[in-house]
């Protein structure tokens, strides 16, 4: 039941109210809105009539609220619920990024993450110390030393910390070293451990259980808030279907669906919610666009040695590389997601530009535009500060378009620098050299390497944007027969064998990058 106030009604009766009501054994969780002041009814009242409650002098209006939870309601709260974590808060205009490893495996692991997921603009900082395993021989976390590993990489980069609790008797450390604690879908339904969350003031992040409906997950935060603590977070992180593509399936519908019915904060987690690194930026993507506050983010510096979740961990790299288009999307709903500083490259991760990028600017957010267009744009408008683009290579030559897009006016030459250049034919594990049919690469590329590919006449070539971007159409058709020319990182972050090693036609090769900005009005 819900009660709203008369406006400007004496605190006497308010009180003579309160009062009346505690004597019929129900407790009262007051919200002071902007105009009005309205009273929540926790507990049994079936016993108590409308025109019972409506007869007394502080009253306005008397409402019964038929869901059996309360507290989450939006009817008991219909303002949207903010909630501090650290210096970060959630639920309001800003977007909010978590990002980090699924386990902390060691120092220097986490202290290089942290510094790059800040640098790319993460809100906070992920890392799991305690982790409930499906197996019992899995890695199961570095638990206390892991936590205290995860604080110190926070507070050296200035980001509040978030960790996954498992069980009542680590509350206390929790308290002390974690800003924001995470319920994991499997304690979902744990309820003393709830109950103990409940009775703390820190945030909780409570995620929903792979098997739960969307009115079990409220119930469950019932659980913390009826304790006291209504600092909650809540969380869709994929439910289990029939569906086995993916390892769940990422219920976006829960999100506008939760906004509609709970005032809490709602985040979305793609990374479990696939299962897939190459999915985690679409969905995050669908994410904003549905309403969610914000997503949390797997960041591995090396994914395929992971000690937990590697398939799903995206690197330091594709993170910033995504980082400027959740920006975009964030833009388009009317909210925010803050980055220090940008820069736009041509491709994506793994390109040669992105090298050039990275040894540029290693303290910035760099983000893949498809074509060189694209970078221009993105300078011109204001939505990057500065571009990197190839202009020449040694074997190739010039890059026309290129050369012809520095032509304007408005466009400012700040910096060049010389990468050497080491083309790699690159294809799915277990594929044969003589079983290749198709090659994808951009034209320059392909220019590099004439001496190579007159030994593989059958083989058709397929122009692609750009060599990091053939890199990955080659990996998501996973087939014997498709190979792309590309570099040894864009082989190792799309999951590729190196088939064959430097094929470009001179030892000696070299590519030159300029780095431009919008010229500054006088």
């Amino acid at each position: 039941m819900i009660i709203v106030l008369k406006t400007g009604v004496d605190n006497e009766k308010v009180e003579s109210l309160k009062s009346w009501l505690i004597d019929k054994g129900l407790s009262i969780a007051p919200i002071y809105g902007t105009e009005k002041t309205v009273l929540g009814l926790v507990g049994d009242t079936s016993h108590l009539s409308i025109d019972e409650v409506s007869m007394h002098e502080a009253v306005e209006k008397v409402l019964k609220v038929q869901e059996p939870y309360k507290k989450a309601n939006r009817k008991f709260h219909p303002e949207n619920t903010v909630i501090k974590v650290g210096n970060v808060l959630v639920g309001g205009k800003d977007i909010v990024v978590i990002a980090g490893p699924c386990s902390v495996e060691s120092e220097e692991q986490i202290m290089q993450i942290a510094q790059q997921v800040k640098n790319a603009g993460a809100s906070m900082l992920r890392g799991g110390a305690f982790k409930p395993r499906t197996s019992p021989y899995a890695f199961q976390g570095l638990r206390t030393e892991g936590l205290m590993l995860l604080k110190r990489a926070g507070d050296a980069v200035g980001l509040p910390i978030v960790s996954e609790i498992t069980n009542p008797y680590y509350l206390e450390i929790f308290e002390q070293y974690v800003d924001l604690i995470q319920v994991g879908a499997r304690n979902m339904q744990n309820f003393e451990l709830l109950k103990e969350l409940g009775r703390i003031k820190k945030p909780i992040l409570l995620k929903r259980g792979f098997a739960n409906t969307i009115e079990e997950l409220l119930m469950a935060c019932e659980y913390i808030m009826n304790e006291g603590n209504q600092n909650v977070i809540l969380c869709e992180r994929g439910i289990r279907t029939h569906e086995n593509y993916t390892r769940n399936t990422l219920d976006l519908s829960a999100v506008p669906a939760l906004k509609r019915i709970s005032h809490l904060p709602v985040l979305v987690d793609p990374s479990h919610g696939c299962g897939l690194s190459w999915m985690v930026e679409p969905l995050s993507k669908a994410a904003i666009s549905v309403g969610a506050d914000g997503v949390i983010i797997e960041v591995h510096n090396n994914p395929a040695k992971a000690l937990s979740d590697g398939p799903q961990s995206i690197t330091p790299s594709e993170f910033s590389y995504i980082m400027p288009k959740l920006r975009e999307y964030a833009r388009l709903e009317g909210r925010h997601i803050s980055i220090p500083h940008t820069v736009a490259y041509a491709g994506t991760p793994g390109s040669f530009a992105n090298e050039a990028a990275e040894k540029l600017y290693p303290t910035h957010a760099l983000t893949g535009l498809e074509h060189f267009e694209d970078v221009f744009d993105a300078v011109l408008n204001n939505r990057i500060e500065i571009g990197v683009v190839p202009v020449e290579n040694t074997l190739a030559g010039k890059v026309e378009r290129v050369q012809e897009l520095l032509e304007d006016e408005n466009i400012e030459i700040i910096n060049r620098i010389k990468l050497p250049i080491k083309q790699m034919l690159v294809a799915p594990a277990g594929t044969e050299l003589s079983s290749i049919r198709k090659i994808y690469s951009h034209e320059k590329a392909f220019e590099q390497c004439k001496k190579f590919l007159s030994t593989m006449p059958e083989c058709r070539l397929i122009p692609y944007s750009t060599t990091s971007a053939a890199a990955a159409v080659v990996a998501a058709l996973n087939d014997k027969c498709s190979a792309a020319i590309a570099s040894e990182t864009a082989a190792r972050l799309n999951r590729l064998e190196i088939i064959k090693d430097s094929i470009q036609d001179e030892e000696e090769n070299y590519t030159e990058f300029v780095v431009f900005r919008r010229k500054k009005r006088a």
